[in-house]
């Protein structure tokens, strides 16, 4: 399938951006660890952990809806700028409860997929 920026791309920006993240320094609460960065289907998908859970979790960011940034909505003019907002809507999202709140599916090996209201460009 063919998306505004080719799927590995995005992937390899996503984990990227991840990378350059100082952790230990990162200001925003919540205290996730992002874990791996796929694509299933038509979606980008985060693993990741988060403090006090045993469970590995992941959100599904849409690739049908680059180059829409998925936390404010508006057009991103680089896939950089589009991983970032992946950031940014995981921190405001798990930084309101996510975890706790959000329509989850476990899959047989054990990751729960979180799903919560339609943010622009997840799903």
């Amino acid at each position: 399938m063919a998306y505004f920026w080719p799927a590995d791309v995005a992937v390899a920006a996503v984990r990227s951006h991840f990378e350059r993240v100082n952790w230990e320094q990162r200001f925003f609460f919540p205290p996730y660890r992002p874990v791996e960065v796929t694509v299933a289907g038509d979606d980008l998908v985060v693993k990741f952990h988060y403090e006090g859970y045993a469970e590995l979790f992941a959100v599904r960011f849409s690739l049908d809806r680059m180059p829409e940034g998925p936390c404010t909505g508006d057009v991103c003019q680089t896939v950089e700028d589009w991983a970032e907002e992946i950031d940014w809507t995981l921190d405001e999202e798990l930084g309101t409860r996510m975890v706790q709140t959000a329509e989850r599916t476990v899959a047989d090996d054990g990751v729960v997929t979180l799903r919560w209201r339609n943010v622009p460009g997840t799903k």
